[in-house]
């Protein structure tokens, strides 16, 4: 598909830009958009082999970075607004614990990319630039509350927090209940939190008990109230 103006579909990243520049901002900072159907995604290549610039820019759905050593993962969830540079793995290479990365499109994902060309083009408005460092910060501390999650005793514990956790992000509220409609398996979710899938499995069918989390067509379903603690 042809070139599309990054700020009428992310507006938030151009919000700090002063009104007068705002139009001519927009109509510079153009980015072609790719979709990701669900499933397994090769992101090492990048995306039509460029892989220049600041990277990819998720504009919509969720995916899903897996990291592997030996027998043992974990994972991140990211969402809308979220910057990737998945080709990057030095850290991996050079490692002495070395680990393994894939990833997987959870929920149907569109991405702007934010090539060299985008980087030129958006250099005269710096407030861009300052926002896309803000976006992976903020994906940093993402990361950070699921370190935190995955050191509670109970998984129980975990799971309702980790639930929570993506209401902020993905849900929608509908009644009693938040829909946070991310088809994730249990095997994701045991790896969003640091347990194996069994014991997953186990504590979410508790849960569904007690009324808190119950499985819908199109993802979860969470309700109150959410931890405290």
């Amino acid at each position: 598909m042809g070139k599309v103006p990054v700020l009428r579909l992310d507006p938030d990243l151009g919000a700090e830009i002063e009104t007068p520049k705002r139009a001519l901002a927009e109509r510079a900072c153009l980015a072609s958009v790719h979709e990701l159907p669900q499933g397994e995604w090769r992101a090492e290549v990048g995306v039509d082999g460029e892989r220049s610039g600041f990277g990819l820019l998720v504009l919509s759905g969720a995916l899903c970075r897996r990291v592997e050593h030996r027998e043992r993962s974990g994972a991140e969830l990211v969402g809308p607004g979220d910057l990737l540079r998945p080709w990057d793995d030095r850290i991996g290479e050079a490692a002495s614990i070395p680990t393994d990365s894939s990833w997987a499109v959870v929920d149907p994902a569109r991405l702007a990319l934010l090539d060299a060309v985008f980087a030129r083009r958006a250099a005269p408005f710096p407030e861009i630039a300052i926002g896309l460092s803000r976006r992976a910060l903020l994906r940093v501390r993402h990361i950070s509350v699921l370190t935190a999650i995955a050191g509670q005793r109970r998984i129980e514990t975990r799971l309702n927090m980790l639930f929570w956790h993506l209401a902020d992000r993905f849900g929608r509220v509908r009644g009693d209940w938040v829909d946070v409609p991310l088809p994730l398996t249990h095997n994701q979710l045991a790896e969003l939190v640091a347990a194996r899938r069994p014991s997953v499995t186990t504590a979410l069918g508790r849960l569904d008990e007690k009324g808190v989390l119950h499985r819908s067509e199109d993802g979860w379903l969470l309700r109150g109230p959410a931890p405290s603690s």
